[in-house]
C-alpha cells in the first residue's frame, strides 16, 4: 500500500518525543513519534508508547520497566540527529547533550516543551515493536511549542533528511518481516 507524501495516516503521529531510559551502561534515548494518551482519569494518567524492537531503547525500557519522555520543542532539531541516527549499542549517545536524570536514572532532555517519567504497567507485543502502557508518576512543563516532524523536516536539512530515509528504509524493511498483519491473499 503507497501513501502520498502527506498522507492523513501522518496526523496520528505525535509531537516528536525524547524517550529515554537507563541500563548498565547507564542513560539512553531514542526519538519516538508513538507516545499517545490512554487515560481519561486525570488523576490516574496513562500513556501508550510504542517502540520498536530493534532500538536499544526498547531493550531499557523492557529492562528495567521504566521511562522519561520529553516533549520536544519547536528548536530542538538539534537533538534528532544524535538521538534518531545512531544507536546507544554503538556507545554513549547522550555524550554532549544537556539533560538530567530522573529518580530511576532516565534521562529528560532541557529544553523541552514538557517532560515526565513513567513506569510500564502492562507490554503489548505487535511481533517487530511492543507497544507500553505507562503509569505517569510525575510531570513538568517546559517552554516553547510541541515540534511535530513535517515541521521538523523543514528544519533539519537535507543532509540529516537522506540519512533518515535511509535509516527508515532499513527499520520498515526489518518491521515488514516481523509485524502482526493482515494474513496474505494468494
Amino acid at each position: 500500500m503507497t501513501q502520498p507524501a502527506r498522507s492523513v495516516l501522518s496526523e496520528f503521529w505525535s509531537p516528536l518525543c525524547a524517550l529515554g531510559s537507563h541500563g548498565p551502561a547507564g542513560p539512553n534515548a531514542q526519538i519516538c513519534l508513538s507516545v499517545f494518551g490512554a487515560s481519561i482519569v486525570p488523576e490516574r494518567p496513562r500513556l501508550l508508547a510504542v517502540l520498536w524492537k530493534t532500538n536499544y531503547t526498547h531493550d531499557l525500557v523492557t529492562e528495567t520497566g521504566t521511562l522519561a519522555i520529553t516533549v520536544l520543542a519547536e528548536g530542538q532539531e538539534g537533538l534528532l540527529a544524535p538521538l534518531g541516527l545512531r544507536s546507544g549499542r554503538e556507545g554513549p549517545k547522550l555524550d554532549g547533550l544537556e539533560y538530567r536524570l530522573t529518580p530511576e536514572g532516565d534521562p529528560v532532555f532541557a529544553g523541552g516543551a514538557g517532560w515526565l517519567r513513567g513506569r510500564v504497567l502492562e507490554r503489548f507485543d505487535l511481533g517487530d515493536a511492543t507497544a507500553f502502557i505507562v503509569a505517569v508518576a510525575e510531570t513538568g512543563t517546559g517552554s516553547g511549542r510541541p515540534l511535530r516532524w513535517q515541521d521538523a523536516q523543514a528544519a533539519v536539512g537535507a543532509e540529516f533528511l537522506e540519512r533518515w530515509a535511509e535509516k527508515s528504509a532499513r527499520d520498515r524493511a526489518a518491521a515488514a518481516e516481523a509485524m502482526r498483519w493482515l494474513p496474505m491473499e494468494g
